[in-house]
């Protein structure tokens, strides 16, 4: 038996399975280091051009981003203490209620056609064109939407409105809607990522309680300023000037001595829980400045308007046609009262809704509901803050006897 041939030629050792494919072999599929290299610097390049170009939209966008994610995380956390934490007073919680308050307080910026009320009268008299103005007030977001509520006179004949949020943005506004009985404005925004603030009860606020007010004060943003509530139902007619003319609410307000000074109308009026108790307003004073004696719509009026506002878009006020009068010692003394309360009739709108409920001339009012009177205006406010064609029961003195009569609240008419 013949042993088989010798093989000569050895079998190949293989490459390693991990060994560097040689060029010839990488060559096999369409690619090679110069041209990975060429396709890197290619996107690379690419990516640098992109860059370039948009670069300020997109470190503005990153900007806006970090600051709304910023002060969002840091509202959250304080709105989460005041909530785990109703009671606890101390200096720091001042500092929890700004941080949960103040990304939802923006400034309103406008462009008028009045000029400040220190110009008025020169500007009347000089051959100038037209004035064209700037003015800042402020605002507070009261819904996600987009729907923010200021006072009427901050935006009283404005070109046009723009809105600067606490992040830095800056946005157009549309009115939606103004009030200028109440002196309340609601705006709207087309922004996303907003910090709305949350509604408070003005009824439930007593005298020297602690609050704070935030604002644009002189064009400076987002200045917060702290103090009690001074009286509260403050019925005291108030002006406010813009332009040439003043008016006078006689509705009620929430007095402070949190400085309010020419800026912070519109702004918020919170308290120590960073709920929104009143939309501040008004100041007294001598020179211009902060006096210690400010005024803010209470959020129980503020919060009827918007929603009128949003339901119906005009303002539907109570209204029962009559004039009254404040009682004086002696008519206080005949029924029997320590102070004066109540309002006495003096005179009635024909076809009023008193009238016809069967309400006569010297009928002094004692309450509202089962609410007592203190005086003719706060007899106006509650009524104001009625729904038409409510029925409510009147408590009325009437030649020694007390009578119970159902007033169905009219509607307030527009020239009234």
């Amino acid at each position: 038996m013949s042993e088989p041939p010798n093989q000569s030629h050895k079998k190949q050792a293989e490459p390693p399975p991990f060994a560097p494919a040689s060029p010839e072999s990488s060559s096999q599929y369409g690619s090679s280091p110069l041209l990975n290299r060429m396709m890197f610097i290619f996107l690379f390049l690419l990516f640098v051009g992109v860059t370039v170009a948009f670069s300020p939209q997109i470190a503005k966008q990153i900007a806006y981003s970090w600051n709304i994610g910023a002060e969002r995380a840091k509202a959250e956390v304080a709105r989460q203490f005041l909530h785990d934490n109703p009671l606890s007073v101390t200096e720091q919680r001042t500092v929890w209620v700004a941080n949960a308050v103040a990304p939802s307080v923006v400034a309103v910026h406008t462009t008028t056609t009045k000029p400040p009320i220190e110009s008025q009268v020169q500007w009347e008299r000089s051959n100038l064109p037209d004035w064209i103005g700037t003015d800042v007030g402020s605002g507070v977001v009261v819904d996600d939407r987009g729907y923010i509520l200021t006072n009427q006179h901050v935006i009283a004949d404005a070109l046009d409105i723009r809105v600067q949020l606490s992040d830095g943005r800056v946005v157009n506004a549309e009115l939606i809607g103004q009030d200028r009985v109440i002196d309340l404005a609601v705006l709207r925004i087309n922004a996303d990522n907003l910090q709305t603030i949350d509604w408070g009860d003005s009824r439930q606020v007593t005298v020297g309680e602690r609050v704070l007010a935030i604002g644009s004060p002189f064009t400076l943003q987002q200045t917060i300023t702290s103090g009690i509530i001074s009286a509260t139902d403050r019925y005291n007619a108030i002006r406010v000037m813009r332009g040439s003319r003043a008016r006078t609410f006689p509705h009620a307000f929430l007095q402070t001595d949190a400085a309010i000074n020419p800026g912070n109308s519109g702004g918020a009026l919170v308290d120590m829980n960073g709920k929104l108790i009143g939309i501040c307003t008004s100041n007294i004073s001598i020179n211009g400045g902060n006096s210690g004696i400010g005024f803010a719509i209470p959020s129980a009026m503020a919060k009827h308007v918007y929603e009128e506002m949003m339901a119906h878009s005009e303002i539907r006020r109570g209204w029962i046609g009559v004039q009254a009068e404040e009682l004086i010692w002696f008519d206080a003394q005949q029924i029997g009262q320590e102070r004066p309360q109540g309002a006495i009739i003096v005179n009635f709108l024909p076809g009023s809704p008193a009238r016809i409920a069967g309400l006569r001339h010297r009928d002094i009012i004692m309450k509202w509901g089962e609410i007592e009177i203190d005086s003719p205006l706060h007899l106006i406010h509650l009524v104001t803050l009625t729904a038409p064609d409510t029925i409510v029961p009147v408590e009325v003195f009437r030649r020694g006897e007390i009578l119970t009569l159902d007033i169905t609240v009219g509607s307030r008419p527009l020239n009234l």
